[in-house]
């Protein structure tokens, strides 16, 4: 079986739990408008890896499934993958949903993952504590007025929703700006 479509006039999410519930193996392969390319390898109905660009395993489901343009294809077959993805495929499309809900609210306050975030000016007298976690400092150290949100989720290979989420909670801080 073969199936194929557009991403526009049908859910990704959808259709992969119906492959999933009639218990096939294959692999899904979309193609974002832009021509950047991911895969979802499905193992009787178990969704096993994933990868698109230098993400793996449930970060590349996660990218994948916010795709709202684009074109996919699912082959029918076995393929010798690495297990990449534990979860079952219905705690991975209930995440999905959610993160494509706080997607859609991360967009407005951030507009285009092609934004580029820039420090704010500091008053020099201001003394004032921020904690930043581990993530956010690999994320603040690409930081340079020049990249943007994508760019810097490419070099950090932190998918864009979380990079995206760090980015509006520094400038929630007034830590950061968008240019």
């Amino acid at each position: 079986m073969s199936l194929s479509g557009s991403l526009t006039s049908v859910n990704l999410a959808e259709i992969m739990q119906l492959i999933s519930n009639s218990k096939q193996s294959g692999r899904f392969i979309i193609t974002k408008n832009t021509g950047e390319k991911g895969s979802i390898y499905i193992n009787k109905g178990e969704i096993i890896h994933s990868e698109v660009g230098n993400f793996k395993g449930e970060d590349a489901v996660f990218t994948l499934t916010s795709w709202e343009q684009g074109e996919f294809v699912f082959e029918e077959g076995i393929f010798n993958v690495k297990t990449s993805i534990l979860s079952s495929v219905t705690s991975l499309l209930m995440e999905s949903a959610k993160r494509i809900d706080e997607w859609k609210l991360l967009r407005k306050k951030i507009g285009s993952i092609d934004s580029i975030p820039a420090f704010n000016e500091v008053d020099k007298n201001e003394r004032r504590k921020i904690s930043l976690s581990t993530l956010e400092w690999v994320v603040i150290s690409k930081i340079d007025g020049k990249k943007s949100i994508n760019d810097i989720s490419k070099e950090t290979a932190i998918n864009i929703f979380d990079t995206s989420r760090m980015i509006f909670g520094m400038m929630a801080s007034k830590l950061l700006k968008l240019k």
